[in-house]
């Protein structure tokens, strides 16, 4: 009986979504984002970050009516290029009124899970989507660093 290609076991971040040994999980970028490349880090095809300062970049990553997440993409943890989350507040459709500070990847996909299932599955589609095209990875060691 052959095994069949790309079925891993769950031992990755499908079998920890929603545990919390999931938390502090860190996706760390191994391609910086940039104008040139920036469309490397599409979701859905389509859906690109934008700028949010000089340095770092913002994709909406969860959006509804009672609870919207920011994919924050900058060189945040130990000089580090990582995503992290943010919850924001948007009035008028697209005002962002208040954005949080950051929290590690995996607080952020465990605060998604907690509300929908599936928005947090297609969330970490993407996050493997990047993966696979070597653009990161995930980290359950380096938030440590930092909480110490």
């Amino acid at each position: 009986m052959t095994k069949m290609m790309n079925q891993e076991p769950l031992t990755g971040p499908e079998a920890k979504m929603g545990l919390p040994e999931f938390e502090n999980t860190l996706f760390v970028l191994d391609v910086a984002p940039t104008q040139a490349n920036i469309e490397d880090f599409a979701m859905q095809g389509n859906l690109y970050p934008e700028p949010l300062d000089d340095v770092a970049w913002a994709l909406p990553g969860y959006l509804s009516d009672d609870y919207n997440l920011f994919l924050i993409f900058a060189p945040n943890v130990l000089e580090n290029w990582t995503i992290t989350c943010a919850q924001v507040e948007i009035v008028n459709g697209n005002e962002i009124t208040h954005m949080s500070n950051v929290v590690p990847t995996g607080t952020g996909l465990n605060a998604i899970a907690s509300i929908s299932k599936s928005g947090s599955i297609e969330l970490l589609a993407y996050f493997k989507t990047l993966q696979a095209n070597g653009l990161g990875h995930f980290d359950e060691e380096l938030w440590k660093q930092v909480s110490h």
